[in-house]
């Protein structure tokens, strides 16, 4: 019997983006795959040939408002107390939702970005194995290792730095049960809470934790007994005819799909940046799928900016590539073997810059400014690649499909024998 899946995502590329590369695979493994996303993103998964349902779709922009802030969260607790509230607000609604969904459809299991817990309470309230995909594996809490959302801490290599991550790891906790005693009522209306009574993250599935990256990127650190490592998932579901890119040695620059607070001077140091690098045109990506076509809006003389550059069929023609740390972006360029220079903006970026640096895979710089990115691209452009190449080896021993596909398989089985539930 076909298993049916319900899979479950915000409209955001980082988190749908995966699960769209997966349920391709899936459904070519004999799954029936359909979507609950934002109504942006709705038609899109038609596109492909899914069924698509639209969560709170008289509001097609809510949950764009809250990833699109006018400035950087960080680790600000006020800033992060204030967006959590905003996403406790739509749980209610978006679980009533979920659960109409669930009833008429009747999934054998719901696959549910990290971002998207509420699709797992649904699942639970129904008896059904929930598994969670991972794009950012290190946003997990574990008993050792260097704790994430810290602002990029490095990887632990003395005492100091392990009394640093102990504490990271402590400060952690008292702050999102802080978060939780603000926002009681919320959580409360949400049916919900930060923690279960076993003191396991109650946001991730209890049994399936699916991390969708590479265990070579990662710093050392222990994980929760639910988790396994499937494997980087890249790939842009938008359809279009290849970019006509300009000849030669190229750099591509891009600050992802969100934060467009961050893209003010992208252009302009855009420029200064292929001042800095005669020889080398510079292709920027402004991120903007909607607009995606094969020609540049703009050509300011070794400058070419994109609406939209598709990650995975531009990064092998690159020489080098200069990005914000997100997950996309980090694993595309690691399958690639380009090197990058990171230049985090906002949440789990530092993280991935981090990860970035300690794995051999790029450098870091503070600020997007042309002149200093224009001398980091120069260094890792005459930098040994052995580190990176080893890694962009290593990426093609994962089968995320696979794995996923694996994991689905035990949850089922699970569900089904007399000790599953």
């Amino acid at each position: 019997m076909t298993a049916r899946l319900l899979l479950v995502a915000p409209p955001f590329a980082g988190h749908l983006n995966p699960l769209v590369t997966l349920g391709r695979g899936l459904r070519d493994r004999g799954f029936d795959v359909r979507f609950a996303t934002g109504a942006t993103k709705t038609d899109l998964l038609r596109e492909h040939g899914f069924a698509a349902d639209a969560l709170l779709p008289d509001d097609p922009h809510v949950f764009d408002r809250i990833a699109d802030t006018n400035g950087p969260v960080r680790s600000n607790p006020l800033l992060l107390t204030r967006q959590l509230a905003a996403n406790l607000r739509l749980l209610p609604r978006a679980r009533t939702e979920i659960d109409a969904l669930v009833r008429r459809d009747r999934p054998d299991a719901v696959l549910a970005d990290f971002t998207a817990p509420v699709a797992g309470m649904v699942a639970l309230d129904h008896g059904l194995p929930w598994l969670t995909t991972m794009p950012t594996p290190f946003a997990l809490e574990t008993r050792t290792g260097t704790p994430s959302y810290c602002g990029g801490w490095g990887p632990a290599r003395h005492a100091g730095h392990r009394v640093r991550d102990a504490a990271g790891r402590a400060a952690t906790r008292v702050t999102k049960r802080a978060m939780q005693r603000a926002l009681a009522p919320a959580f409360r209306a949400a049916g919900t809470g930060v923690y279960r009574a076993d003191g396991s993250e109650a946001a991730y599935s209890p049994t399936h934790v699916l991390g969708l990256g590479m265990t070579e990127l990662e710093l050392d650190r222990d994980w929760p007994a639910a988790f396994r490592m499937v494997g980087p998932v890249t790939g842009t579901p938008e359809r279009g005819p290849a970019p006509r890119l300009p000849h030669g040695p190229r750099v591509l620059v891009t600050l992802g799909t969100h934060l467009p607070w961050a893209k003010d001077r992208l252009v302009e140091e855009a420029r200064a940046l292929a001042h800095g690098l005669p020889g080398h045109a510079v292709v920027v990506s402004l991120g903007d799928a909607a607009r995606l076509s094969p020609d540049p809006l703009v050509v300011d003389g070794r400058v070419h900016v994109y609406a939209h550059l598709p990650y995975d069929d531009v990064l092998p023609g690159c020489a080098a590539v200069v990005h914000h740390g997100g997950a996309g972006i980090t694993y595309s360029a690691v399958r690639a073997g380009v090197p990058a220079v990171v230049c985090p903006q906002d949440y789990d970026q530092f993280d991935f810059a981090a990860r970035i640096v300690a794995a051999g895979a790029g450098v870091r710089v503070r600020r997007l400014e042309g002149r200093r990115v224009a001398e980091a691209v120069r260094s890792v452009l005459a930098s040994d690649r052995s580190r990176l190449d080893a890694l962009a080896t290593a990426a093609t021993t994962y089968d995320p499909v696979a794995g996923v596909a694996d994991a689905i398989d035990d949850a089922l089985e699970g569900h089904r024998s007399p000790d599953g539930g």
